[in-house]
């Protein structure tokens, strides 16, 4: 019989930054990079408009790029969202490393690598650890499937308007996140 040890965060975390794996109940789960330009575009886009909302309001960090928050332990489960937000009240003590909580919001923007049940487990997994909401962003699609915890996911499309439990007054147009630059005039 062969057992197969548990690798926990910490493991995780000696594998380094270039790493591509994420940890799921003590298993690796190997996640693809590097990503395209659409999946780029539309992470840079939602950084700038919620950026601006967190820094009127001094609201937290959005964090992008993957950082890690350990969200279950013994097995231990850690999970990079592409974007991620915290509020500033639970910043103190979430570590320099992987964050030791679930982001207030946890957004995946889906691959083509991505697998429908693979971004369910993740959305189970960040609103079980303790997310108000997680947004699921499907670039092809051009739509956002918006999971506030309890209640039905949402999905929204191109002409429709993101209001969030996270960040009240706040609204967001779906065609904002998906828009492409224009050219600058000649």
């Amino acid at each position: 019989m062969v057992t197969t040890r548990l690798l926990t965060a910490n493991d995780l975390f000696r594998l380094g930054p270039d790493a591509p794996y994420e940890l799921i109940e003590g298993e690796l789960v190997e996640v693809m990079s590097p990503q395209g330009r659409v999946h780029g575009r539309v992470l840079s886009n939602l950084d700038f408009f919620l950026n601006q909302e967190i820094r009127a309001r001094h609201a937290g960090e959005l964090l992008v790029g993957d950082v890690g928050f350990i969200l279950q332990r013994n097995p231990d489960t850690v999970l990079g969202p592409d974007l991620a937000y915290v509020r500033a009240d639970r910043l103190d003590n979430a570590g320099d490393v992987f964050l030791e909580l679930a982001p207030d919001l946890a957004i995946e923007v889906v691959s083509p690598s991505n697998t429908a049940p693979e971004i369910a487990r993740k959305v189970q997994i960040y609103l079980a650890a303790g997310s108000i909401e997680v947004w699921v962003v499907r670039p092809r699609e051009q739509e956002i499937v918006v999971h506030p915890g309890e209640a039905p996911p949402e999905i929204l499309e191109i002409g429709d308007i993101l209001e969030t439990l996270v960040f009240p007054n706040f609204t967001l147009q779906i065609s904002d996140v998906f828009a492409q630059p224009r050219a600058a005039p000649k």
